[in-house]
C-alpha cells in the first residue's frame, strides 16, 4: 500500500501568453454585435483569455522543468502580434478563434521549447491562436450562415508580448520577461 504522504503529485504546465485587460476589452468589444447574435454559444470567459505557446503536461520535477524553460528562453526578443482572422473548426464541435498573424520570435520560441519536451512533434509553424467559444455542431445551413458571418468580421488587435507565463494548473507559477 503506497502511503499518500510521500506519494509524487505531478504538475500539468503550460506556457502561455496573457492578453492585457486593454486587449481583452478591445476583443469583447469588437465581438460585441456577433456575441448578441450567438447568446447559445459557449462564449470563453474574457478573463481566460490567453495564448497557449505549449503544453507540456505533467512533470514530477518543476525545478527541472522551470530550469529548462529558462535556458530556451533566455536569448528570446519582445514582439507584436497582429490578429490576422476568426475563423472556425470542426471536430467534436465547432471551435471559434481569433488567429494571429505569423511571427518568427513567437516561431523561435516555439521551436526552442519543442527541444526541451517530446511532447510537441508536429512540423508546422506555431500559429498564436485565442478560443472564444464552442457549440455544439449546427445543421449544414446554420453552420454555412455561420461561417459566412465570421467572414465579415474584422477583428483589428495588436499588441506587445514581452513576457510568457508558465501555468501550473490555474495557477500562474512564473513570468517570463523577453528582453
Amino acid at each position: 500500500m503506497i502511503n499518500k504522504k510521500f506519494k509524487i503529485k505531478n504538475m500539468n504546465m503550460k506556457l502561455i501568453i496573457e492578453l492585457s485587460d486593454e486587449t481583452r476589452s478591445q476583443i469583447t468589444a469588437q465581438l460585441a454585435d456577433f456575441r448578441k447574435q450567438y447568446p447559445q454559444f459557449q462564449w470563453e470567459k474574457t478573463e481566460n483569455y490567453n495564448i497557449l505557446v505549449h503544453s507540456f503536461g505533467e512533470f514530477a520535477d518543476k525545478k527541472s522543468t522551470i530550469e529548462k524553460i529558462e535556458t530556451a528562453l533566455f536569448d528570446k526578443n519582445l514582439f507584436y502580434l497582429y490578429s490576422f482572422e476568426v475563423a472556425l473548426t470542426i471536430g467534436n464541435n465547432i471551435v471559434l478563434y481569433l488567429d494571429f498573424k505569423r511571427e518568427k520570435e513567437i516561431e523561435r520560441i516555439s521551436e526552442s521549447i519543442k527541444m526541451i519536451s517530446s511532447r510537441l512533434e508536429s512540423s508546422e509553424k506555431f500559429v498564436p491562436r485565442l478560443t472564444l467559444a464552442k457549440y455544439k455542431i449546427p445543421s449544414k445551413q446554420q453552420y454555412f450562415v455561420i461561417k459566412k458571418r465570421i467572414s465579415n468580421l474584422d477583428v483589428d488587435i495588436n499588441f506587445k508580448v514581452n513576457k510568457l507565463s508558465l501555468f501550473e494548473g490555474e495557477k500562474r507559477v512564473r513570468v517570463f520577461k523577453l528582453l
